[in-house]
């Protein structure tokens, strides 16, 4: 063996771009998408086994799931600070938080990246694809924008982003009034932009970092083989929980912002 061998390991730096494995028409199926069906098959395996075997004397396995739902409605409450919001909210944040869990772990299972189909890796880490970030973050925002019109109605809705009633009531008390009120329709034009950026910034923020931590785990391989990629996929464990952790968390925040503070209790 060269001794070169023993401590380098050479790998190509990953592309931005989706690998595709094949086309259907006018669409693309990418190696990140073959893995997302691996884990929605290895949800409804779980589901289906957890349905069997929980019982009313629990054993280690359902205590750890129980431990799992303990933790994630903790950390809604913190944000939510209602626990009625936090029951309703639960089975999108909590399968969101498992999912990207698991979306930015599995990719650190060896080999599993290094399967291929015609020099095209048969699966890549979901969430190091910028198009599954994307459509997470832009349904998780369409989710709750369709909840704040259920809370504030479709006019109540409109009214927050363009509040022309308040120019209206503004002018009929005075003209600085009327002034004040021009200046928070700019401000309602505002959050427009700011409710698209929510999508950019939430893909952006996840994609970014699972696809940093792909192009350093490569460097780092090609450094040094063994002992620092050990340590920096230790690190990745904690990563890749963290980030589902953070954009779960800010998903929840949004809704909060979202929803109607006088019904809040309900």
């Amino acid at each position: 063996m060269n001794f070169k061998d023993l401590f380098f390991i050479q790998r190509d730096i990953p592309a931005l771009d989706p690998d595709i494995l094949f086309t259907f028409g006018p669409f693309a199926f990418a190696s990140s998408t073959l893995l997302i069906l691996g884990i929605t098959l290895l949800f409804v395996f779980f589901v289906f086994v957890a349905t069997l075997s929980f019982k009313t004397r629990p054993g280690s396995f359902q205590v750890a799931v129980e431990s799992i739902y303990e933790g994630i409605v903790g950390l809604i409450d913190q944000i939510t600070n209602n626990t009625n919001r936090s029951q309703k909210i639960f089975p999108v944040i909590g399968a969101m938080l498992v999912y990207l869990a698991i979306a930015n772990l599995i990719g650190l299972i060896p080999g599993i990246e290094s399967l291929t189909f015609n020099d095209t890796p048969l699966f890549k880490t979901p969430t190091a694809d910028f198009n599954t970030t994307f459509g997470l973050a832009l349904g998780a925002i369409i989710v709750i924008n369709g909840i704040s019109i259920m809370e504030w109605g479709p006019f109540g809705f409109a009214g927050r982003f363009v509040p022309l009633h308040k120019i209206y009531y503004g002018f009929k008390k005075g003209i600085g009034a009327g002034f004040m009120s021009i200046i928070d329709l700019l401000l309602g034009l505002l959050d427009i932009i700011g409710e698209l950026a929510k999508i950019i910034s939430l893909s952006l923020r996840l994609f970014g970092n699972m696809y940093a931590g792909q192009v350093l785990s490569v460097i780092l391989l090609g450094a040094f083989a063994y002992i620092i990629p050990s340590i920096w996929l230790a690190m990745n464990l904690f990563v890749g929980i963290l980030q589902a952790m953070v954009f779960a968390s800010l998903v929840a925040a949004y809704y909060m912002l979202a929803i109607n503070p006088a019904k809040n209790n309900s």
